[in-house]
């Protein structure tokens, strides 16, 4: 097992250590790396982006099926609403 600070700060992260990683991550940043680390450390950022876009994106559509639900209820609110009123009219209508 490799255990190269890169390695370490993406195990880290992935057992949801974000205080030691946070540390980890300023070894790092003092650490010289040699072209390989290099190569690897920007493979690591990569593989964080997409993880961290996957997120964002999977939040936004829970969010945006959550707030379809709620207008499709409210839809059906409105409906039932001018449903009952033309009633109304209807028998105001006959009454006169």
């Amino acid at each position: 097992m490799k255990n190269d600070p890169l390695t370490q700060f993406e195990l880290l992260l992935e057992a949801g250590k974000l205080e030691e990683a946070k540390e980890m991550l300023g070894v790092i940043a003092v650490h010289e790396l040699s072209p390989r680390e290099k190569g690897e450390a920007k493979a690591l950022l990569t593989r964080l982006y997409i993880r961290l876009s996957n997120a964002i994106s999977e939040a936004y559509l829970e969010t945006l099926k959550e707030a379809i639900v709620r207008l499709k209820e409210v839809d059906e609110r409105e409906k039932a609403f001018i449903e009952k009123i033309k009633l109304a009219e209807t028998r105001a209508g006959l009454a006169k």
